[in-house]
């Protein structure tokens, strides 16, 4: 693209506010968020993302509920990173806390400081600003390089590009081209290509640009020599033609890094390096964005379990899901919990009934005496099942201490607020029943409802008992449509280089940096919302089969459990819980480990689901996600879009139901057109069961199709390496021995 093409006809004026664009929410919350470089369509014309300074700001329509949880995991994700960050390797050398996270979140001494609702914009993504950078150009012809600092510049001198007589030959003038290379760095910094070096200067203790002009003839004018296909060895010459300064390569150092390690530049030359890489090129930009299930107001008392300081409140609740139980509270107490909760009534039916019995004591009626007793014993069973009165919770110490350590799991991994966003979902979707139209918010399909059902009875009843029969050979308990699932992602900031904390650079563990958008004109920094409610599917997986599936596998740290124990096996699955780390780092090769397993059945039976979905739906796998809930033996699989959601699931359904279930059972289904190549190597790759990472909540790790139809073991299993273990589905539809 021109120059010309950058700016406008008349002049260019140093206060002119930059453009907006308008892409899907979406898009401007991930791949255009700010600090994103990318072109327009044609790929003319590089520009850099920046926030929307217009006033006023489009906040984004979530409620304190949702905020709260935004806090909450901003400060969960903060602090991890920066944790991981700063225990890098860094060659044996402390690593600075100003190398690991933004210095606005940092406090005096390296300690990190979440930020509050004062400091934070929560906004919706429905405009983002954007500049023409870099601003640097070459001539296709002769390699005349020009550089600027700001548009304004760049405008006072766009005559030079029409009149600017080619080096190559005599009466044309340059073609101009905006370079496409840009420098970046793990720190979160980039630069545009020039001729100049950053170097700290100890004399004056500041950064100076260096090598700006021609060490020979001081002129500043150079040619950018790009014939080798290896962007590192092009180079810069003196443009002019009495001086043969040639610079074997170009080279950029980080600002930031080279002030922070001023100290010892000259020692850590590799670490200051920048990198020279397309702006088109993923590693120039990686937006990190966070997702979670959005509470309802009504479940507010849910969320605050997750705080800080709520670790008693949330053993009980774990306690009473997963069928920890303890001594019954006295009747006393009992009393106590219903006249305080309301329920005078149902207190005052248990004293008439106590009169009832001293009556018939008195009376010496054995007969009546039984039968108000058990009249007795009806309410107060009444009462637990209505859920006014719990069992005392007692967990187990080795779950208090699972607990204890949450911040170990992080809150995308974290099983115990999983199992209360699961719990959140149950409540507001899972349980609830139609509506007045017949539509159900979850629709179990093997009990449908009006919408989802075959007009004739016959046909419907037909349908949902070949789909229970077929969920069976599935290992699926529950398998149904939730019809608008609520889910919260939201982007805080951007890394460049590399994705996670930590980067191996020539055998050294680097820093990377968080970096948060920049500010607003309010001061205060953007997080940009984007709230869905679209259609998902949901599964549930029948713990029986799954247990009998882990045991045929072996692991040596299977918990004893039997369908018939108070305790359900997702319980015994939270006390040997393993924290895989945020980013992974925790996860390496080791023994057959039970919960790893559970994790990879779900998340592989998730991206079959998700692959499926896109074969008879038409919706493409990358605008599909997932949801994992490993202690409730759960999955969703959902449509991720913000766009007008037009039933692609309820059709999928309507015309495919038993037949795409039957598909999930085919052979074909679960192989590779890699065979053994993939096979060997654990059963996943980008050709069979991995999907985009837009689309995976966990990286593409922890996956194998070997858990569902058997093959080698998954490659974190070190006990049965090389060996063949069995499918969960292959187990399941085995002939009788």
């Amino acid at each position: 693209m021109t120059a010309q093409g950058f700016l406008p006809d008349e002049d260019f004026k140093k206060d002119l506010k930059p453009p907006t664009m308008s892409r899907s929410r979406n898009q401007l919350a991930s791949s255009y968020a700010p600090g994103s470089f990318f072109t327009f369509e044609g790929g003319r014309g590089a520009c850099l993302a920046m926030p929307d300074k217009s006033q006023p700001t489009d906040e984004a329509n979530i409620s304190s509920a949702t905020r709260d949880q935004i806090i909450t995991r901003l400060a969960e994700v903060w602090e991890s990173w920066f944790g991981r960050a700063i225990s890098a390797a860094n060659g044996g050398r402390p690593v600075d806390p100003r190398l690991c996270i933004d210095q606005r979140l940092l406090r005096d001494g390296g300690i990190v400081r979440p930020l509050g609702l004062t400091n934070l914009a929560f906004v919706n993504p429905l405009r983002m600003s954007y500049v023409p950078a870099p601003l640097t150009f070459v001539c296709n012809h002769c390699g005349l390089f020009k550089a600027y600092d700001t548009p304004a510049e760049l405008a006072k001198d766009r005559r030079s590009f029409e009149a600017q007589a080619c080096r190559s030959k005599l009466g044309r003038t340059c073609q101009w081209r905006q370079l496409d290379v840009v420098f970046v760095h793990w720190s979160g910094e980039w630069a545009p290509a020039m001729p100049g070096r950053w170097e700290w200067n100890d004399a004056d203790a500041e950064l100076r640009l260096t090598r700006r002009v021609c060490a020979l003839c001081h002129g500043d004018r150079f040619l950018l020599h790009t014939q080798s296909p290896r962007i590192g060895e092009w180079s810069f010459q003196c443009a002019n033609p009495a001086c043969n300064d040639r610079r074997d390569a170009w080279r950029q150092n980080d600002k930031l890094t080279t002030e922070v390690l001023a100290a010892q530049s000259g020692s850590v030359i590799a670490a200051r390096r920048m990198e020279p890489i397309s702006y088109r090129a993923s590693s120039a930009y990686y937006p990190q964005s966070e997702q979670f299930v959005v509470f309802s107001e009504r479940d507010q008392s849910l969320l605050d379990l997750l705080q800080e300081g709520r670790r008693r409140a949330l053993g009980e609740f774990i306690a009473d899901q997963f069928g920890f139980g303890g001594a019954l509270p006295t009747i006393d107490e009992m009393q106590d919990i219903l006249l305080q909760g309301g329920h005078e009534a149902r207190w005052e039916s248990y004293e008439n009934g106590v009169r009832m019995r001293k009556f018939a004591e008195d009376m010496k009626q054995t007969d009546l005496v039984k039968a108000s007793e058990n009249e007795l014993r009806k309410l107060v069973e009444g009462w637990f099942a209505d859920g006014l009165i719990a069992a005392k919770a007692e967990l187990p110490d080795g779950l208090r201490g699972q607990i204890a350590r949450r911040a170990e799991f992080s809150s995308r991994y974290d099983p115990f607020s999983l199992s209360v966003e699961h719990e959140a979902l149950r409540r507001s979707k899972l349980s609830k029943t139609r509506d007045d139209s017949g539509r159900s918010p979850f629709v179990r399909f093997q009990h449908l409802d009006k919408d989802l059902a075959p007009k004739d009875s016959g046909a419907k009843l037909r349908q949902e008992q070949e789909t229970a029969r077929l969920m069976k050979k599935l290992g699926m308990a529950e398998l149904g449509m939730v019809r608008d699932f609520e889910l919260c992602r939201f982007t805080h900031g951007y890394t460049r280089v590399g994705a996670t904390p930590t980067l191996e650079k020539h055998g050294t563990d680097l820093p990377v940096r968080l970096r948060m958008f920049e500010p607003l004109d309010s001061g205060r920094r953007p997080v940009y919302v984007v709230t869905q409610a679209n259609e998902a599917l949901y599964v549930q997986l029948d713990p029986e089969a799954v247990y009998n599936w882990l045991a045929a596998v072996g692991m040596a740290n299977l918990p004893a459990w039997a369908p018939s124990d108070e305790v359900k096996l997702g319980g015994r699955l939270l006390e040997i819980a393993e924290p895989f780390g945020r980013f992974f780092s925790a996860l390496t090769e080791a023994d057959a480990s039970t919960y790893r397993y559970v994790y990879t059945l779900l998340h592989s039976y998730a991206h079959v689901l998700m692959k499926s979905i896109a074969e008879f739906s038409g919706l493409d796998v990358g605008s599909l996600g997932e949801y994992l809930f490993p202690a409730d033996l759960a999955f969703v699989v959902y449509r991720n879009g913000t766009t007008m959601d037009l039933g692609n699931l309820s059709s999928l359904w309507r015309n495919e139901n038993n037949r795409f279930l039957g598909h999930l059972l085919e052979t074909s289904t679960h192989r590779c057109n890699s065979g053994s190549l993939c096979d060997l190597h654990g059963g996943a790759c980008p050709d069979c069961i991995m999907v985009p990472e837009t689309s995976c909540i966990a990286q593409n790790r922890l996956l194998s199709r070997s858990v569902l139809l058997g093959g080698n073991a998954p490659r974190e299993d070190l006990t049965h390496r090389g060996q063949r273990i069995p499918g969960f589905l292959d187990l399941l539809n085995a002939p009788p021995s």
